[in-house]
């Protein structure tokens, strides 16, 4: 995907059409209350896409997950949160 196509308007919610949801994601994208971190909180198994994408967007890699190789957006969140050590470092002082 070029870099200019990463700035389409409407390309985010095009995204959340066809990003799988599973009953295991946070509502609303699935049934979970959401009472912990998702993987915006800093996910070590989240693979961000390219570019400005990769701030919201990202590939599961956690082989106990759910959504483990999929496109995730990342409020969708899953059982298998681990928080990364470059996260819990930059929030340390917060």
């Amino acid at each position: 995907m070029k870099a200019e196509s990463c700035k389409r308007p409407g390309l985010h919610e095009h995204l959340l059409t066809i990003a799988q949801k599973l009953p295991t994601d946070f509502e609303p994208y699935g049934r979970r209350k959401r009472h912990s971190s998702d993987c915006s909180c800093g996910c070590k198994h989240l693979l961000p896409l390219a570019g400005q994408l990769g701030l919201d967007w990202g590939v599961c890699a956690n082989a106990k997950s759910p959504r483990c190789g999929l496109l995730t957006f990342e409020h969708q969140g899953c059982p298998e949160f681990e928080s990364s050590e470059r996260h819990v470092r930059r929030h340390a002082g917060s």
